[in-house]
């Protein structure tokens, strides 16, 4: 799914996830439905700009 989203766009998808689950934990949002699909989208992101960072610099590994 992830693999045409730009490293630029995928880093960017990933900083602002976080960001928009951390104001939704702080307005008392926790228990909406949406939450888990934005912490799935967190971990799918996360996990991609990991592997291209790997697959990119190998001397690094274990980021």
């Amino acid at each position: 799914m992830l693999e045409t989203v730009s490293d630029k766009h995928l880093h960017e998808m990933e900083r602002l996830t976080k960001e928009l689950l951390h104001v939704m934990q702080k307005a008392k949002l926790r228990d909406l439905p949406i939450i888990e699909l934005l912490r799935q989208l967190e971990s799918e992101t996360e996990k991609a700009r990991r592997e291209r960072f790997d697959a990119v610099n190998p001397g690094y590994r274990g980021y």
